[in-house]
């Protein structure tokens, strides 16, 4: 298991959900979403879930300690309010795309994350790339150059 997670808590009415993002991905403590939606225990909806819907994560509180939970992925999450939830949970699922997931993206997002123009220098030439999200992007007209380089072989 990775390290501890420090869980992002939003509101809805009187009920928290704790969110966090996990490899770039929105993730969900499954206590807090099964009582989003009116279910007192999170053990059926994490039945009804598949298992890369679900996982096991620690989270940090600081000097509050730390606390291991089920979490659920977002496409699990919306999976969830269509097993069950009802026309009242409409609002839900919006809040959660319109609101919930773009905030955690945003909060997430790494400040030089903006693709950006670079050049590579391969074999005395220069092959135009873009760095993006933590990736070298290289256009269809310049692999071959670049592989048959050996900058790109397998180690």
């Amino acid at each position: 298991m990775h390290d501890a997670y420090t869980p992002l808590v939003f509101l809805r009415d009187t009920h928290r959900l704790r969110a966090l993002m996990v490899d770039n991905q929105p993730w969900f403590v499954a206590r807090d979403f099964a009582r989003l939606i009116g279910q007192r225990d999170a053990r059926p909806l994490l039945q009804a879930l598949a298992p890369y819907e679900q996982r096991r994560l620690r989270l940090d509180y600081g000097h509050d300690g730390h606390e291991e939970v089920a979490a659920i992925s977002d496409g699990g999450a919306y999976k969830a309010l269509f097993r069950f939830g009802g026309p009242e949970h409409d609002g839900i699922g919006r809040w959660l795309g319109e609101v919930l997931v773009p905030t955690l993206h945003d909060y997430h997002r790494v400040p030089d994350a903006a693709p950006r123009r670079d050049l590579l220098t391969c074999d005395g030439r220069q092959i135009a790339v873009v760095r993006w999200q933590g990736d070298v992007w290289v256009a269809w007209r310049d692999l071959p150059a670049l592989m048959t380089s050996g900058w790109g072989a397998p180690v």
